[in-house]
């Protein structure tokens, strides 16, 4: 055993009032402002080195894979990730149901140039949505109401028997010609209720095909006239009339109820789309794609390519975990930690007898 060790590598020897006299200062140093400002220059230069490496040298696809699957699946996504997103949108839609301010005050001007142009971009409308929307059964009892509403009002107007225009005008004559009408209109009325009873199939029959018909048509012409002036202007300004609504108002009908299922319901989705195997599979493909695309560039070059680009400033984050490191440096691992590095590098021998075991 070397003569400056009373221990071994794996069963350390006792720590000395020494050892602990040195950890104390090295602790004290490193939570000093030095300390900081230290731990800030040494992240921002480790950066800039991982920035210059070779994608290849910094990541293992498998390794990559398993760490995303990890961190975007269960136990993370539903005991960690899931609280702290409903959390912040529970609050968050808490405060939109009660904002006055309208829409337009949280959109800037280049937001809505952009929104603009978008809304006047062609094929906006999913073809295959509005005919499956328009062809449900819901809607085509409100175009057979509409319908048989509009049918009704149109024949009484039209109708000789109940317009103004027609036999009510007429027994409100004088005279030799007013003589006998009322024994009229009664034979009347009556061949009018039979011929209503007849109709009235007729007119169901018609209604339920021309409905559907009639749905059809709308479909059809929201299509095609989708893109054209007309439809253009009447999304752009659809959309100005939403700017100048009062958020509360449009947040009115997402109750805490709706909010809640929402949330439930998209970590449902989400939660199932992490386990498929389908999503394993092209997560990993998608890995190695990129992991092979850039694997002789740096990863600053990797990221330009993207036209991404990451700014080495490490102090915002410093000061921000700032409390987490001194809580960090205060436990008891870590002042078990430090005094293995001392008492391992007061025992260690002098460079050149690494070798010897005399």
């Amino acid at each position: 055993m070397n003569a400056h060790s009373s221990g071994s590598a794996d069963q350390p020897r006792p720590a000395t009032d020494r050892d602990r006299r040195h950890v104390a200062w090295i602790k004290t140093r490193l939570l000093s402002d030095w300390g900081k400002t230290a731990l800030s220059s040494n992240a921002e230069a480790a950066m800039r080195r991982i920035l210059s490496t070779e994608v290849r040298q910094l990541f293992d696809a498998a390794t990559l894979a398993t760490f995303v699957e990890r961190v975007s699946g269960d136990p993370i996504l539903s005991d960690t990730i899931r609280p702290l997103l409903r959390a912040s949108m529970l609050l968050s839609m808490a405060r939109l149901r009660e904002d006055p301010e309208p829409l337009g005050a949280y959109v800037s001007e280049e937001a809505k140039e952009l929104i603009e142009k978008l809304l006047a971009e062609p094929n906006l409308l999913p073809e295959k949505f509005v005919r499956r929307l328009l062809a449900h059964g819901a809607f085509e009892e409100i175009a057979r109401d509409v319908l048989d509403h509009a049918l009704r009002e149109f024949a009484e107007k039209i109708d000789p028997f109940k317009a103004e225009w027609g036999l009510p005008s007429l027994l409100k004559l004088k005279g030799p010609f007013s003589l006998g009408i009322s024994a009229v209109a009664k034979s009347i009325e009556a061949v009018r209720q039979e011929f209503d009873k007849r109709v009235e199939p007729e007119r169901k029959r018609f209604l339920a095909v021309f409905a559907r018909k009639s749905l059809e048509m709308v479909a059809e012409f929201l299509i095609k006239r989708n893109d054209q002036p007309e439809f253009v202007a009447l999304r752009k300004e659809l959309f100005a009339w939403l700017l100048e609504q009062p958020v509360s108002e449009l947040m009115s009908t997402a109750s805490e109820k709706t909010t809640a299922l929402g949330e439930q319901a998209g970590h449902a989705i989400a939660r199932h789309v992490s386990q498929m195997e389908a999503t394993k599979r092209h997560r990993r493909a998608q890995i190695d794609l990129v992991l092979g695309a850039h694997a002789s560039q740096t990863l600053a070059q990797a990221l330009s390519v993207y036209g991404a680009k990451i700014e080495v400033d490490a102090k915002p984050l410093v000061d921000a975990a700032w409390p987490m490191v001194e809580v960090a440096l205060a436990t008891p691992e870590a002042d078990a930690f430090f005094l293995e590095l001392v008492s391992g590098y007061v025992d260690a021998p002098p460079r050149g007898d690494e070798n010897d075991q005399s």
